[in-house]
């Protein structure tokens, strides 16, 4: 059996005969692929070219206390699938508590940050396009590697390795740039632990 010329077969029976798939692969956990990231390992399984955009997907390693601050992505909804630990997730301000083997849906186009609230939390990320009129983007990973540094282990990174922050303006045009937004950085700075005191 030709499965390559029936799969071409069915797409071209439902229309999609132009339609050229991608290659499909595996991605392992790799060194090569994981950042020291404000305090966390993060390891890109999917990210870019070889997905074109459609998808992102990382694992985090992030220790109690650690998470982003407010930041919204406009087209594209986040999963997370806490494999260890736990996590707190504020969307809008409204909290919710995501205990290990638990999945968080985060709606594109809604506030929202997170927090480890275990001594370490294994994250897993999936975000894919929200809808077919939006553009296709899904870089989150682009914040990662402009503010972090690539991983010298597979471990959490030593506190020294965890450097200051860039300039606001760069972050927020790098936030743009992947789709993102932060509200009003310079006010609400960058720190390693909103927790619930940025409800209100």
């Amino acid at each position: 059996m030709d499965w390559t010329a029936e799969s071409a077969a069915l797409r071209e029976k439902r229309g999609l005969a132009d339609y050229e798939p991608l290659p499909a692969f595996v991605a392992e956990r790799s060194l090569e692929s994981s950042v020291w990231y404000e305090g966390q390992l993060m390891t890109v399984y999917a990210n870019g070219g070889p997905v074109e955009n459609t998808c992102c997907v990382w694992v985090g390693n992030l220790p109690e206390g650690i998470g982003p601050p407010p930041h919204i992505h406009h087209y594209d909804h986040e999963l997370f699938f806490v494999m260890e630990g736990s996590i707190t997730v504020w969307i809008e301000g409204e909290p919710f508590d995501v205990g290990q083997d638990s999945l968080m849906f985060l709606p594109a186009g809604r506030i929202h940050w997170f927090m480890s609230t275990a001594p370490q939390t294994r994250v897993f990320s999936f975000t894919v396009t929200a809808n077919r009129e939006f553009p296709a983007v899904n870089k989150n990973v682009d914040l990662f590697r402009f503010i972090g540094m690539p991983a010298g282990s597979m471990t959490l990174p030593p506190e020294v390795e965890v450097r200051p922050m860039p300039d606001p303006l760069e972050i927020d045009r790098v936030v743009r740039e992947t789709g993102s937004d932060m509200p009003d950085l310079e006010r609400l700075g960058w720190r390693r632990n909103f927790g619930e005191q940025e409800t209100s």
